[in-house]
């Protein structure tokens, strides 16, 4: 069972450390890495819980290891020291012994401890039947009062580990909810990415709608109304599966960064409330500004019924298109009945629009003056209207562009 562990250098490094400040038989393995190492799953964070001063142990641990160290908590006294794609962190050992702090903790299956020896598993509330029985399962409900992220937590295990929330847990959930409002708004944050990133994350979110738990997240103000759309999520997910059926484009060329991946399907679980309530959730820059963007995309393409338009939203969105034209099926009315309007547009993007682009400029200001026109905004406006018909289609060169400045701006004045 153990013999991954055994030989993962990391694993050895730290024992090694361990022994080193005699602390090897006042440490344990706990958590969410005994939980992976049953389920057989590559270990990415190690947790250690030990009777000292993880703090200073943890930084002692960067050091003498050219590891970066975080202070996670100060509260809890944990230190955490990352190393190449590693987590390690060092947890003080709460109530004076392994069995009491697994006590305290969330889940039956986190609720496991393991000596650095390896020799046994201390399982004080049954993890391994309830891993077995892909099941979970609170320690007991005082331990959800204690730190209401763990509400959020037993959704993204439902999602991560396509498990069961065991019925007097899930009722324990829902009473407990409303303590989400004062976790850190960071930390809600970060579960619900979790939730998002998976594939198939359908099943949570629907759950968690009709739990009401993102009522429970979310502070409403009189402007905003927390309504959830499920189905333009479940659309959302069946495209971000195999977008080849619609695009010409891998899902790996539609999203690049994983934050347009998760903003995306939070963005389909709302309306156009989701730029305020983003917002609480302490986003970054760049996820903000993209479901801004978003949101401003869709209400541009609902209102494209030209040639011109057409051409206008593509320049204005091109670096969100695809992005934006799967959130725009999402949220259509006739949902994928009508994904033939967002294929045309894609379409014309490949086919009319990038090859006219490198057309540009065709003309420029300076030339724009030579014609008698003075310095002024209208210059910046026959400019704009110029690139706008190359991008569509309708201008060729430079002669045909003087032509239509002539036609559209010159006789007019003249008249």
């Amino acid at each position: 069972m153990f013999d991954s562990l055994r030989e993962n250098k990391y694993f050895r490094e730290i024992v090694s450390f361990l022994k080193q400040e005699n602390l090897y038989e006042k440490s344990y393995l706990v958590g969410g890495s005994v939980r992976d190492l049953l389920l057989q799953k590559p270990l990415k964070d190690i947790d250690f819980a030990i009777k000292a001063d993880t703090i200073k142990l943890a930084r002692e641990f960067a050091r003498q290891t050219n590891g970066s160290f975080v202070l996670l908590d100060e509260f809890f006294s944990i230190g955490r020291v990352v190393k190449d794609d590693i987590t390690i962190d060092f947890a003080e050992l709460r109530g004076g012994s392994i069995e009491a702090d697994l006590r305290e903790r969330d889940f039956t299956i986190n609720s496991m401890a393991v000596p650095l020896s390896l020799e046994k598993i201390i399982d004080p509330f049954e993890g391994i039947k309830d891993l077995n029985n892909k099941l979970i399962k609170m320690v007991n409900e005082e331990n959800l009062k204690a730190d209401p992220l763990r509400v959020l937590r037993a959704y993204r295990f439902h999602a991560t580990l396509d498990f069961i929330i065991e019925n007097m847990t899930h009722e324990a959930l829902k009473r407990n909810a409303y303590l989400m409002k004062l976790t850190a708004r960071e930390r809600l944050k970060d579960e619900l990415w979790k939730i998002l990133s998976v594939i198939d994350s359908l099943k949570t979110v629907r759950l968690m709608v009709e739990d009401e738990i993102f009522k429970a997240i979310f502070k409403p103000s009189e402007h905003l109304q927390i309504i959830s759309d499920i189905k333009a999520f479940e659309l959302m997910e069946m495209i971000l599966k195999e977008p080849e059926k619609l695009f010409s484009v891998s899902l790996d060329k539609i999203i690049q960064k994983q934050y347009i991946y998760i903003c995306l399907k939070f963005a389909a679980i709302f309306d156009f409330q989701v730029s305020e309530m983003i917002k609480q959730l302490k986003p970054s820059k760049k996820e903000r500004r993209f479901v801004e963007s978003l949101i401003e995309s869709h209400i541009r393409i609902r209102n494209i019924e030209t040639l011109v338009d057409k051409v206008r939203f593509i320049r204005d969105f091109e670096k969100i298109l695809y992005p934006a034209l799967i959130y725009g099926i999402s949220k259509d009315p006739l949902g994928y009945a009508r994904s033939w309007f967002y294929r045309r547009i894609e379409d014309f993007y490949r086919k009319v629009y990038l090859k006219n682009k490198k057309k540009l400029p065709i003309i420029k200001g300076d030339e724009i003056l030579k014609l008698g026109f003075e310095p002024s905004p209208i210059v910046g406006e026959i400019l704009e209207r110029i690139e706008t018909l190359v991008l569509a289609g309708k201008i060729f060169n430079k002669e045909q562009a003087i032509q239509e400045i002539k036609k559209r701006y010159l006789l007019t004045r003249q008249e």
